[in-house]
Parts: structure tokens; sequence; C-alpha cells
């Protein structure tokens, strides 16, 4: 009888250390894949108030994220032909092309999250047939109804993107976020972004030793003297800077169209001991 109420304690220790023991932090690698640039882009579109005749080279990114048995894809790019028609596109592959290259098929991809659906984030969502899709549920419900509406405003979303969406939904892949700071998967989580579009949001991924912060469109750019100058975002007004959060102590943090980020690979985050 001692003997049994014996081991019946040691497993109760037992358990309860098991219990109390924090679970170890998911280890990723974050790549930058630059799919294509736009050479000689106004900056004054990108900063009220810039100098109208200053202009620079835009890249175009898609961020890969590997590790815990994922790979996710913070937005999916463009390729369809019409968006050649407008703008001058250099050095383009098509995103699930440059993703390939990272030894990633595009039916790999286990999730899409997509920061806001301007068409070179969203257009190239039916490029990655399995994936799950991860958007904010009010980006969703704005653009999938009131945005074309008699006093919608939809500027840079496409129709056809916006079908392609609904269609995933219709299949079960798409995964609505409800508002800030949503774990969506172990270590990623999903914030409120700066009205980009109506209910952007941006990505911070926590691993053992460290955050990265991939902001896409929602970061503030700044002038060269430092001093804060938004650009218009939804409903014309001026992008804010997102809200204060748990981000702040990322130790790096990216923007989608910054010509300096590191292409193909940003550093993955340091590994434990």
């Amino acid at each position: 009888m001692k003997k049994a109420a014996l081991v019946a304690l040691i497993l109760a220790l037992a358990a309860a250390g098991l219990a109390q023991s924090p679970e170890k932090a998911p280890h990723y690698e974050i790549y930058a894949v630059r799919y294509a640039s736009v050479p000689g882009y106004p900056v004054a579109g990108m900063v009220k108030g810039a100098d109208p005749a200053r202009k620079f080279d835009i890249a175009m990114y898609v961020w890969l994220i590997k590790g815990n048995g994922r790979n996710i894809l913070l937005d999916s790019g463009f390729y369809r032909e019409k968006f050649f028609r407008d703008q001058k596109i250099q050095g383009f592959l098509k995103p699930s092309e440059a993703v390939a290259l990272l030894g990633v098929k595009p039916e790999e991809i286990t999730d899409v999250i997509i920061s806001h659906m301007h068409w070179d984030h969203a257009d190239g969502l039916d490029l990655f047939p399995r994936a799950k899709i991860w958007i904010q549920k009010d980006e969703y419900a704005y653009y999938t109804g009131d945005a074309w509406q008699q006093k919608g405003m939809h500027g840079g979303i496409d129709p056809e993107d916006v079908l392609a969406l609904v269609k995933a939904n219709t299949e079960g892949r798409v995964n609505l976020v409800n508002g800030d700071a949503q774990e969506v998967m172990p270590g990623i989580t999903c914030y409120i972004g700066g009205k980009h579009t109506y209910q952007s949001q941006y990505v911070s991924v926590t691993g053992e030793k460290g955050t990265a912060v991939l902001a896409s469109d929602n970061i503030v750019p700044l002038r060269k003297s430092g001093q804060a100058r938004p650009h218009r975002g939804h409903s014309g007004r001026s992008l804010k800077p997102a809200r204060p959060g748990p981000h702040e102590a990322a130790r790096r943090r990216s923007k989608t169209h910054h010509p300096r980020t590191r292409p193909r690979r940003a550093r993955p985050l340091p590994q434990s001991e």
C-alpha cells in the first residue's frame, strides 16, 4: 500500500513539473525573397510632402518563414499581366518561382498571411493552392462587400484578387483574424496595422532567442532628416504608426518595399545553445 502511494506521489510530482516547465519556443528562419523592382518611382508617392523630383527604386518582396513544420508566406506578390501595363517592372520572377529557388514548391506553402489587399500583396494568392490564408476579418468583410458599393473605396484592390480570395474561402482555406495581437500559429502573431487599407495587419515572428517584425506597408516612411512623414492610407487619411505593443521590443523590423532590405535571405532567428 505504501509502495503504491509512493509511486502515485512520484507520478504526481513529475506531472506537476511537466505542467510548470515552459514550452520551448519554435525555431524559424526568415527569408526576404525579392521577385521584382519598380525603378524610378516618385518618393512623393510614398512620403507625404517629399520633393516631387526625387525618385527611388521600389523593391518587391514576399517573406518566407520556415520552421515548426510549416512554410509560411507573408503576402503573395503579383503576377497577372495587366499589372505590367502601367508599371515599369524589372527583374520579375513569378513569386511562386522565386520561393521555389529556396527549395519550397508552391504546393508546399502551408500558410499565406495577407498583410492587406493591395494588388502587389494579394494577387498571387492562387499561386499557392494548398495554403491556408490568414487575413483580418474586417479587411475581408470590407473588400468583399461595402468597398464596391456607391460610397465604398477600393483603390489599389483588384476585383480578380477579391474573387480568388472568396473562392479560397468557399474551399475552406481562409482564416479570419479577429483583431489585434492574435497568435495564429506558435510564435506567429498578427497585429492591426496603420490603416494602410481598411484593416491592414503586420506580423511578429518569435523564435528561441528573439522576435522579428515584418511590417509590410504598415510602417511610416521617414525622410532623411528622420522626421516622420506619413503617406496616404485608407480613405485618403494619413497613415498612422501602428499601435504600440509587444513588437516594440523586437530586434529587427523589415519593410516590404525598402530597396536596402537584404534580398533572398534575412538572418534566421538565433538558436539556443
